[in-house]
């Protein structure tokens, strides 16, 4: 369960932290993703749920799906999604790829994605593990596209990671990176939280410290012996809950249930620093464009509900030729769009 909110809570709740639970520093698999059974909450569209027409968040997925097609020019090619999570975009690529491989640091998210893809029945697609941060286990040259959707920024060093892309993709080919800048969270949102289930009798307490200037997060997770709908009772009666009701005083009272404290700190690039980091590795062409998916979700404000296309393959012509247009249209770098970089 996802809580943003802005707040002016006690500046040295982080230090009280620190010094009281001594978090253990560690890696984005271990913090979060090792423990979820799935990063979407099984809301992916095709993979968890059939597709609804009538939804516009379908719709944006199916623009995200030819929007990382159209853009690594990945029909009937060998693509890697680098993190691909519950298998997204990976198993709703394979379909118009020749093959496709994801690569994870965290051994959960690739059983699952194996997992999905068997069950769904698709054939070219495989997943494997590797440790983050060091080299990929694929040879130079290996890949005609490479897709990266809020991955890159959640391994220890990303421009090495980069580095690493720059490597595998073949000459000529294409990346495309969606990534999360921390633009979106000024104004007094730089602060915020994140409460994840993880079971019946334990959730994790997820608290944000953003550093928009050097553009780097710290996540502090602590881990408690109550459920996630307890937790949120006992921050708020109205269920409303934000990071100013995270106090001192509240996490005095809960230390006893607190059963593991970690700190993650993940690096953040906005769009003008990956544009520069690509440039650096020796990328021939970087391209800033607008986005598949929220052009798919304007498509959907556009139709009425007696007009609106109902099936999947309707749906999908009249995104297509929308998405093809605006993933070539170069977008304002300040507005952190994603970006194309080709080898």
């Amino acid at each position: 369960m996802i809580i943003k909110s802005q707040g002016n809570n006690e500046k040295n709740i982080f230090n009280w932290i620190e010094k009281e639970l001594n978090p253990e520093s560690c890696s984005s698999e271990d913090f979060i993703y090792n423990e979820m059974e799935s990063q979407s909450g099984y809301s992916l569209p095709v993979i968890y749920q059939p597709f609804d027409s009538t939804k516009r968040w379908h719709w944006n997925d199916r623009g995200s799906l030819y929007d990382f097609l159209y853009s690594t020019n990945g029909a009937e090619k060998k693509l890697l999604d680098f993190g691909p999570g519950d298998g997204w975009p990976s198993l709703i690529v394979a379909p118009f790829a020749k093959e496709v491989i994801g690569v994870d640091s965290s051994e959960k998210r690739v059983k699952i994605c194996a997992e999905n893809a068997k069950r769904m029945g698709i054939q070219n697609v495989s997943f494997i593990s590797y440790k983050s941060g060091t080299k990929l286990p694929f040879e130079d040259n290996s890949f005609d596209g490479i897709m990266a959707a809020s991955s890159i920024e959640q391994t220890p060093d990303p421009k090495k990671t980069l580095e690493e892309l720059y490597r595998v993709l073949k000459p000529g080919g294409r990346i495309r990176i969606f990534y999360e800048a921390l633009s979106d969270y000024k104004d007094g949102y730089e602060r915020d939280i994140w409460i994840e289930g993880l079971g019946e009798s334990s959730c994790k307490l997820i608290i944000f410290n953003r550093d928009l200037e050097n553009e780097y997060a710290l996540q502090y997770g602590l881990t408690i012996a109550m459920s996630e709908e307890e937790l949120i009772k006992n921050l708020s009666t109205s269920g409303e809950v934000s990071f100013d009701q995270v106090s001192i005083s509240f996490l005095e009272r809960i230390k006893c249930m607190i059963t593991k404290a970690q700190v993650c700190k993940t690096i953040h690039p906005s769009g003008k620093t990956l544009v520069s980091w690509l440039k650096e590795i020796g990328f021939k062409e970087v391209l800033a464009t607008y986005n598949g998916r929220s052009a798919a979700t304007k498509l959907f404000d556009l139709y009425t509900d007696d007009n609106r296309p109902s099936d999947l393959n309707s749906v999908d012509e009249a995104i297509k030729k929308v998405v093809k247009i605006v993933t070539e249209l170069e977008a304002p770098i300040e507005s952190d769009p994603m970006i194309t970089a080709i080898k």
